[in-house]
């Protein structure tokens, strides 16, 4: 009969019956992580509650107890509401949100990084206040993807090293209407992005508070929503209510107090739906790419090209292909000493090929891992079985992968050696 070594060396040197590698606690033990809603999870005390903002008492929400890296969250959000991945803490999350108080940008996807925001990217849309969207939140090593109502295609996309694994869930404002929702899904990540309309660089402005996050400095061309042909019903009611209210002499603080919001009376004609690519405050320039134009005019991303052109900032045409993505990531390399993210994650970015999401992910972990683990201690929080399991499904899908074989096989090889080092 096998006897383990550890119940072998209890007897022999009297290890103490609550050694950490004897006991099974509840922590050690599988549980499922996808496919299940955060209700489940919090039968089984795997769930906790969160505040999330500086000085927001009014925000809460509800996070997975343990550490995860790549996982999705999905469920409807109302305004003013969200959903958090890789929740390290209060000051250190990154987060998608909706909100009817921006003006044609109404999603966004936004880090925290002790306490400073920085926006990630943001979708041309205008919400409205208190509707309801399908939103999903997916992370696959450092590809940020943002979905809301089509399921399949993200609005906004992004590429960020900031955090590597921890805590998934919904978030909301406790005024008005909102609620995190208790049957968000926690789910696989997706893999599929729109390639980009342009690439271009940008300078940032902001202050990096919650109100004035920081971000790219693009061009805005505000109109009065009563002036815009193609409005939607919804913002034509609120312009409406606005401008009732200031012609009875309300002031915004007083329309503020009295609604809990200001009624969206202006739409931004040069908003486009972009995302970044390891967008930094810290650096004096970024390089995004734009995804979808403006609901309202037509254009809008040719006109910020312009715009960055005219500032002297660069401006590149989108990669037709693998080989043009990594030229163009070896060209910018050097200008942007601040990155870790490679060249499978910028062409993942710039083409949205899923084949290059795996690539990306599996090198998320060989150098979070093996090589230059830069955010090693954070990864190791991810229980072990978790891990193991996630390397496996790489594996596993790489091999069924038919296209860019050479790097493909150089990727597999890249798994196996993790999972036979281990971590």
């Amino acid at each position: 009969m096998y006897v383990p070594d550890l119940v072998l060396d209890y007897h022999r040197r009297k290890v103490p019956i609550d050694h950490p590698d004897l006991s099974v606690t509840r922590a050690k033990l599988e549980y499922p992580t996808e496919g299940v809603s955060l209700t489940y999870l919090k039968a089984i005390e795997k769930l906790v509650e969160v505040r999330p903002y500086r000085g927001m008492a009014g925000y809460f929400g509800w996070v997975t107890l343990d550490s995860f890296a790549d996982k999705a969250v999905q469920g409807y959000h109302r305004d003013n509401s969200g959903i958090a991945g890789r929740w390290v803490d209060t000051y250190n999350n990154y987060y998608v949100w909706l909100y009817s108080g921006r003006t044609t940008s109404g999603y966004y996807m936004a880090k925290v990084v002790n306490d400073v925001v920085t926006e990630l990217g943001s979708e041309a849309v205008d919400i409205g206040a208190g509707r309801v969207f399908l939103l999903k939140f997916s992370i696959s090593g450092s590809a940020l993807k943002a979905y809301r109502e089509d399921m399949a295609t993200p609005k906004i996309s992004a590429i960020d090293t900031t955090f590597t694994s921890s805590k998934f869930g919904s978030f909301a404002a406790t005024t008005g209407y909102s609620y995190p929702n208790p049957f968000a899904m926690l789910l696989a990540p997706s893999s599929k992005l729109l390639p980009p309309a342009a690439v271009i660089e940008v300078g940032i402005e902001g202050s990096g508070t919650p109100e004035d996050p920081y971000r790219p400095s693009l061009s805005r061309a505000l109109a009065e929503v009563s002036e815009v042909l193609n409005a939607p019903d919804f913002l034509r009611l609120e312009a409406r209510r606005y401008e009732m209210l200031k012609a009875k002499g309300f002031t915004e603080e007083e329309i503020s107090l009295l609604l809990g919001y200001i009624p969206q009376h202006q739409v931004d004609l040069n908003s486009v739906t972009w995302g970044g690519f390891e967008f930094s405050p810290q650096s004096p320039t970024n390089i995004i790419t734009i995804h979808g134009d403006n609901p309202y005019s037509a254009g809008a991303v040719d006109r910020q090209v312009e715009f960055a052109r005219r500032k002297g900032l660069r401006t590149f045409t989108p990669p037709r292909d693998y080989l043009e993505a990594v030229e163009l990531y070896r060209k910018l390399e050097s200008d942007f000493p601040h990155r870790i993210a490679g060249k499978d994650n910028f062409a993942f970015q710039a083409l949205g090929w899923e084949v290059l999401d795996l690539f990306q992910n599996v090198d998320f972990y060989y150098g979070e891992l093996l090589e230059h683990k830069t955010h090693y201690s954070q990864l190791k929080q991810v229980p072990d079985w978790e891990l193991r399991r996630r390397l496996n499904e790489l594996h596993e899908e790489l091999s069924r992968v038919t296209v860019l074989t050479d790097e493909r096989d150089k990727h597999i090889g890249k798994v196996k050696e993790v999972l036979k080092k281990g971590w």
